[in-house]
C-alpha cells in the first residue's frame, strides 16, 4: 500500500464505533424521526385511499403550471433524470466501487439502500394503485403514482451519501457544501416530478417519508453491526 492509499484509508477509518450512550441517543432520535415519517406516510396513504387530498393536490399542480417556461422545463427534465433509475444506479455503482476497498460494509449499504428502496416502492405502488395525474402533464410515464419512486429512491440513496459524507469527511466547507448540494438535489428532484405533471404533491411527500424510513433502517442497521463487531 502506497502513501496515498494509506492517507485515504486513515480518512475512512474515522468512521468509528460510537460509545454505548451515544449510540442509544442516536437510536432514540432515529426512532422519533422514524415515527414522525411513518405518521406522515400513514396520513397521506389514508387520504389517498379515501381520495381526500385530490383537491389540494390539484391546486398545487395548477400553481406550478403558472411558473412553467421552456428554460425551467429543460432544467426540471435534467434534474428529474438525476433521480431516474439509470442515474442513481450508475452513481451508486461508482460510489460502491470507490468505497469497497476501504469500507466494505458502508459500500454494500449503498447498494442495499438502492435495491431496497426500489423494491419497496414497487410494492407500495402495487398496493395503492393510484393513477398518475392528468392535469397539464409535460411528460408521460407508465405505472402507478403513489408514492413517487423518484422521491423515495432519491431520498434513500442521496440521503445515504449525505450520511457517508458526514462520517468520512472532517467538519469543514467540503462537507457542508456536499451536504447542502445533495439535500437541495433531493428536494429539487421531488419538485421536478410535480412540475412535469407526473406526480401529485402527496406522492412526492409520501415518497420522501418512505425513503426516509428505509434510510434510517439502513443507517441504524449499520450502526448496530459496527457496535456489535466492536465488541461493546
Amino acid at each position: 500500500m502506497n502513501l496515498r492509499q494509506m492517507g485515504v484509508l486513515r480518512r475512512f477509518n474515522r468512521m468509528r464505533v460510537v460509545p454505548l450512550q451515544v449510540f442509544r441517543n442516536y437510536l432514540l432520535a432515529g426512532l422519533l424521526l422514524a415515527a414522525a415519517m411513518l405518521l406522515v406516510f400513514a396520513h397521506l396513504a389514508e387520504n389517498v385511499y379515501h381520495q381526500e387530498v385530490m383537491r389540494s393536490d390539484s391546486l398545487i399542480i395548477g400553481l406550478f403550471n403558472q411558473f412553467r417556461s421552456p428554460a425551467m422545463t429543460a432544467f426540471m427534465k435534467s434534474v428529474t433524470f438525476i433521480g431516474s433509475g439509470l442515474a442513481v444506479i450508475s452513481i451508486g455503482l461508482l460510489s460502491w466501487f470507490f468505497l469497497r476497498r476501504y469500507r466494505g460494509w458502508e459500500a454494500n449499504l449503498i447498494l442495499i439502500s438502492l435495491a431496497g428502496s426500489f423494491v419497496l416502492n414497487r410494492l407500495l405502488k402495487l398496493a395503492f394503485h393510484r393513477t398518475r395525474p392528468d392535469l397539464f402533464p409535460i411528460i408521460h410515464e407508465p405505472g402507478y403514482s403513489f408514492p413517487s419512486a423518484h422521491a423515495m429512491v432519491s431520498f434513500a440513496f442521496y440521503g445515504m451519501l449525505i450520511y457517508l459524507v458526514w462520517t468520512i469527511f472532517r467538519p469543514g466547507p467540503v462537507r457542508s457544501l456536499l451536504t447542502v448540494f445533495l439535500m437541495l438535489l433531493v428536494l429539487t428532484i421531488g419538485i421536478s416530478r410535480i412540475y412535469l405533471g407526473v406526480h401529485y404533491p402527496s406522492d412526492v411527500i409520501a415518497g420522501f417519508a418512505a425513503g426516509g424510513l428505509w434510510l434510517l433502517g439502513c443507517v441504524f442497521g449499520l450502526r448496530a453491526l459496527q457496535y456489535y463487531r466492536g465488541g461493546n
